[in-house]
């Protein structure tokens, strides 16, 4: 039983403070300096102490002490921990099939506007086809605005570029040719 703080009187350095002495002084609320006091100690030792894992980061419990009597008037109607026989047989444990049936049944009274995770699974694979659709008509519609009214092979677009270079080559040295005709101004004998 957790006691109410009371007064810390100082006294004799014990020669030996256990951890479970710590314990209690924490849960009756004694704080690190009353604790000082209480066992005529250095507060530097009490430091020292609550470096152990078990009191590290403890702090004293808070109790205030009630100006009044508080009396617990409720029926007998309850049931109370102390009240159960622990040696009562409690008969044979329910079995897989009657915890499924009550599980079922409580599925049953639950809440209609509840989703089970079944639900939202299968909505979100819904969901997921459907923007799959969506974006498949997108890339279609993309692909029928972006693409050419015939379509070549990309040998083709080879053999049609260097036919225009092939050609403008030609164009070139027809070019050469009657520029040198025009300037012969050799005399040929």
């Amino acid at each position: 039983m957790i006691e109410m703080k009371k007064n810390v009187t100082p006294g004799e350095t014990p020669a030996e403070i256990t951890i479970s002495m710590i314990d209690q002084d924490l849960q009756d609320g004694i704080t690190k300096p009353e604790m000082a006091i209480k066992y005529g100690i250095k507060p530097w030792e009490v430091d020292e102490m609550f470096k152990h894992p078990f009191l590290k980061g403890r702090r004293p419990s808070r109790k205030k002490a009630l100006s009044f009597e508080f009396v617990d008037d409720t029926t007998d109607d309850i049931l109370h921990p102390e009240d159960v026989d622990t040696n009562d047989e409690l008969g044979d444990p329910p079995t897989i099939e009657d915890t499924l049936a009550v599980v079922e049944e409580q599925e049953m009274e639950a809440n209609p506007n509840q989703v089970t995770l079944e639900q939202a699974i299968e909505e979100a694979i819904e969901s997921v086809e459907e923007v799959k659709d969506q974006m498949q008509e997108t890339q279609e519609a993309i692909i029928e605005i972006l693409s050419p009214t015939e379509f070549e092979t990309p040998e083709e677009t080879l053999l049609k570029a260097a036919n225009e270079l092939d050609a403008e080559e030609d164009a070139d040295w027809a070019n050469v040719t009657e520029i040198e005709e025009e300037d012969d101004d050799t005399f040929e004998l």
